[in-house]
């Protein structure tokens, strides 16, 4: 086995991991956020994230003998938090409240999707990576399956889809600049400083809004909610990085994509939205996008990868 299928395997396993709570996240995240503050509950839920990550971090850094930082570490962790832990998190969660409430929280949760897209030119523009036919041909796939799969009876733009837009396109340009820096950290010092200087700077803004008060009067439910909110974050955070570390930016955000399947498949099941067979074949389009993108070759590694986990080398059955 070579050295690149030993990193990559696991790397997809761990973007498809993520796509999955992604899509739960998104469905969930449309409920939390409901008759509060966005800005108070994402304040107080990434609090949580981050301070459950500072033991990880600590014990990462020590047991890869993790250098010390440099300054321009320090530089990009302020950063990563800032586009990524921080302002985004506002954007998007306040255009999600504004889209439901005006019944197009599916619209809005496309253009989400479509990170995928500014993500790749981001990696091939910054980080140098490869354009090939298979990213072309998956771009099509992905962008038409996903706009199959929206409701036609929903609104196509609301006052809260321009703000997810926006969100959209700084996580892009956050990926970007914790791809570069997963070459010299650990993952989970990334994580950290995504979580901590982007919960840093959410306290400030909630502060200088004088906000508090309406976190004193969340009720015993909105707290719920900010753990089952927190829970998956923490799990998205802690797969898509490793995993982003792994994988090209590009095969890493269209894996993503397939967190919309996940959410409209919730949606269909739980709230009792349509079902047609364009929507159908919306989601076969996103799940073959995705096998476009990512490739063969890497399915493979990630499948084979997945076997030896579930079953031991020892196992003679």
């Amino acid at each position: 086995m070579s050295a690149r299928s030993s990193w990559t395997g696991p790397g997809i396993l761990l973007v498809l991991t993520t796509a999955f709570i992604s899509g739960v996240s998104t469905f969930v995240n449309a409920y939390a956020v409901h008759g509060t503050s966005s800005a108070a509950f994402v304040t107080v839920r990434n609090i949580v994230v981050a301070a459950a990550f500072v033991p990880i971090a600590l014990v990462a850094m020590r047991s890869l003998r993790a250098p010390a930082l440099r300054g321009v570490d320090w530089a990009r962790l302020v950063l990563i938090g800032l586009i990524g832990g921080a302002v985004p998190f506002l954007l998007f969660f306040y255009g999600l409240q504004l889209a439901t409430a005006a019944g197009g929280a599916a619209t809005a949760s496309f253009g989400y999707r479509t990170l995928f897209l500014w993500a790749t030119v981001f990696g091939i523009v910054f980080l140098h990576e490869r354009f090939h036919w298979r990213v072309a041909l998956g771009a099509t796939l992905l962008l038409g399956g996903s706009l199959l799969m929206l409701s036609l009876t929903s609104p196509i733009w609301t006052n809260g889809t321009a703000y997810v837009l926006a969100a959209t396109v700084l996580w892009a340009a956050e990926y970007t600049v914790s791809k570069r820096t997963l070459k010299e950290l650990p993952s989970a010092t990334v994580v950290l400083g995504r979580m901590g200087f982007g919960a840093l700077i959410l306290v400030g803004y909630l502060s200088f809004t004088t906000q508090w008060t309406t976190v004193a009067r969340f009720t015993g439910a909105q707290w719920e909610w900010v753990g089952i909110s927190a829970a998956l974050l923490g799990a998205f955070v802690a797969a898509f990085y490793p995993g982003l570390k792994r994988v090209d930016l590009g095969v890493a955000s269209a894996a993503l994509v397939l967190g919309f399947p996940v959410t409209w498949v919730l949606a269909v099941l739980l709230q009792g939205s349509s079902f047609t067979l364009y929507q159908a074949a919306g989601v076969l389009a996103v799940v073959a996008g995705v096998g476009a993108v990512v490739g063969l070759a890497q399915l493979k590694e990630a499948w084979s990868f997945l076997s030896r986990l579930v079953r031991p080398q020892g196992d003679l059955a």
